[in-house]
């Protein structure tokens, strides 16, 4: 099953969990702790970009495509 997954954690630093979507060909995820923060990494070229980082935060997250979190839903 196809997942991204964006984990860059570390002791000496806070972690906060990014909620990732898709948009277009772009996925991208947010931080409800750091409003301003967003990384979008673009699933065809690979192209990464990332706002408003700061380094004393690790951010990490996931995405799963929605037909296969149907799929997830159903197996539960």
């Amino acid at each position: 099953m196809p997942t991204v997954n964006l984990n860059f954690a570390s002791q000496d630093f806070d972690a906060h969990q990014c909620q990732g979507f898709r948009d277009g060909d772009w996925i991208i995820f947010r931080c409800e702790h750091c409003p301003d923060y967003e990384r979008r990494m673009n699933w065809r070229t690979g192209a990464v970009q990332s706002r408003h980082a700061k380094a004393e935060i690790q951010h990490h997250g996931f995405y799963v495509p929605s037909q296969y979190q149907d799929l997830m839903q159903n197996l539960n």
